[in-house]
């Protein structure tokens, strides 16, 4: 892989649109989140004491599970799990039906709180036509789990997308993302835009055309972002009663509003597939510490990395493909206003019956979809293996085919990082002469946010309040009527 396929472009133009987009969003932000933590804290509590008074046995129980290949539907025959070193001591797991290096890779990047298998039905319609590999992102299912939030910003999650790309030795990608997996994508094409030549994305915005475009609906829609940012909490709340939470969330057709519409979207067995994925040792943690490190960064308290600040204000050459549920709970449609000035070549499809999780909704409308778009953009021949990886790839076969280094992949790895740190220095210089205007323009705004938050809060404080009283009164009311109808003992 090349220096330019991997770090691409190095004149391609910013949107004009996102140069007035600040990030990170520094004092401003920070001051928002500490005015709005102690509700969210407050809130999801109250959620917690409901749970753990509905089933106060079973709060706290858990079966452990093991996700063998045999457990997987007759249609996954023949998927196998293979190997990336990513960096060291961080490796992926990828799920593939085997290497075809004479075929173009359509790399697959999941989202919260899913993993490879939410893309079963995309894997099994194109494995005749493609060579498709779908990941476990970095902290999910067998995937490694590094300690520490900042071990799941975007510099590092963009880098992993580019890592299994050389050892893969592909000088040319398709990405084809959901949610968390699409939020990465968008950052990747724009960070290696000669690696990436076409991008599909379902369900998840540009992260700064996310903050252009943010509405109050928008935030109010992300409350949960400031869950997620708490400690143990949020991870009690996907973990407790067994997981409880993906039962709910999967099996939760006509009840649950952030649940997929479609009744049978999926099955129990899904569901305990997903649940041995999410009960693995660190995934929880390490899935809520991608929320974590991109509100940390949005609060100025991590340092972006300059190439993927870059990366976000890039436009983009190569076909997008971008596909949203009308129903989506979590992302309005607003998120793609002006999208076309991200992405000049996009194409974007609004499924009237689908919710957030497009793959569960509408599989076959998405694969027609995603059909028609790879035939009227094909391939460039290049998009192939690279002659010496190839070889390398071939003489294995099968499995251990795809974990091979071949010496061109470590060479493009190595060219790749020279050119990275030239870009780096480049950018970090524009990024500094920067600073001080924007640090300026956010204390001006400063107490009039935190003044109005602050009001804000106050009054949803109280409420929280009341229902926590209310809860914990309950309670008491529950233990009194226990002890009236005990006979007294003798």
């Amino acid at each position: 892989m090349s220096s330019t396929a991997c770090n691409g472009a190095a004149g391609a133009p910013e949107v004009a649109i996102l140069k007035g987009v600040r990030y990170p969003g520094g004092l401003r932000s920070l001051l928002i989140m500490a005015a709005l933590l102690p509700l969210a804290a407050l809130s999801l509590l109250a959620m917690l004491l409901r749970d753990l008074w509905r089933n106060p046995r079973s709060f706290l129980s858990s079966r452990p599970r093991r996700t063998e290949l045999a457990d997987l539907p007759p249609e996954l025959a023949g998927v196998q799990p293979v190997g990336f070193d990513t960096e060291p001591g961080v490796r992926l797991t990828g799920w593939t039906f085997g290497p075809r290096p004479s075929r173009p890779l359509l790399l697959f990047l999941h989202g919260f709180p899913e993993c490879w298998y939410s893309w079963r039905d995309q894997l099994t319609h194109l494995k005749d036509r493609y060579e498709v590999v779908a990941l476990d992102m970095r902290g999910y299912n067998k995937s490694s789990k590094p300690a520490g939030i900042a071990a799941y910003d975007l510099e590092r999650l963009t880098a992993d997308v580019a890592a299994v790309a050389a050892a893969l030795g592909r000088s040319r990608i398709t990405l084809v993302a959901h949610d968390w997996g699409g939020a990465i994508a968008w950052a990747v094409a724009g960070r290696y835009p000669g690696l990436v030549e076409r991008l599909a994305v379902l369900a998840a915005p540009q992260w700064f055309m996310y903050l252009r475009n943010l509405t109050l609906e928008q935030a109010a829609r992300s409350y949960y972002f400031l869950w997620f940012l708490l400690p143990v909490l949020p991870e009690l709340l996907l973990l407790h009663t067994d997981a409880h939470f993906m039962e709910a969330l999967w099996l939760g057709a006509g009840k649950n509003e952030f649940s997929p519409r479609r009744r049978g979207a999926c099955t129990p067995q899904d569901v305990e597939i997903y649940k041995a994925a999410l009960q693995e040792p660190g995934s929880v943690t390490a899935a809520l510490n991608y929320y974590r490190a991109t509100l940390l960064t949005e609060a100025g308290l991590m340092k972006p990395h300059p190439e993927v600040v870059a990366a976000l204000r890039r436009q983009l050459d190569m076909p997008v493909l971008v596909v949203w549920g009308k129903h989506d709970h979590a992302l309005c449609l607003t998120n793609n206003i002006d999208i076309d000035q991200v992405a000049p070549r996009v194409r974007l499809h609004v499924l009237p019956e689908a919710s957030h999780w497009v793959q569960a909704d509408a599989p076959e409308r998405l694969n027609a979809i995603l059909d028609q778009w790879l035939a009227d953009n094909p391939v460039s021949p290049t998009e192939h293996l690279d002659t010496a990886a190839a070889a390398a790839a071939a003489g294995n076969g099968g499995g251990s085919g795809l974990q091979q280094r071949g010496a061109a992949a470590a060479a493009a790895v190595t060219a790749a990082a020279g050119s990275a740190g030239k870009a780096a220095a480049a950018v970090a210089a524009g990024v500094t002469s920067q600073a001080v205007t924007v640090a300026e323009a956010a204390q001006e705004k400063v107490v009039e946010v935190a003044e109005a938050a602050q009001e804000k809060v106050a009054e949803l404080a109280a409420a929280a309040q009341a229902a926590v009283e209310a809860a914990e009164e309950g309670l008491r009311s529950r233990a009194k009527k226990q002890q009236q109808t005990q006979p007294a003992s003798e």
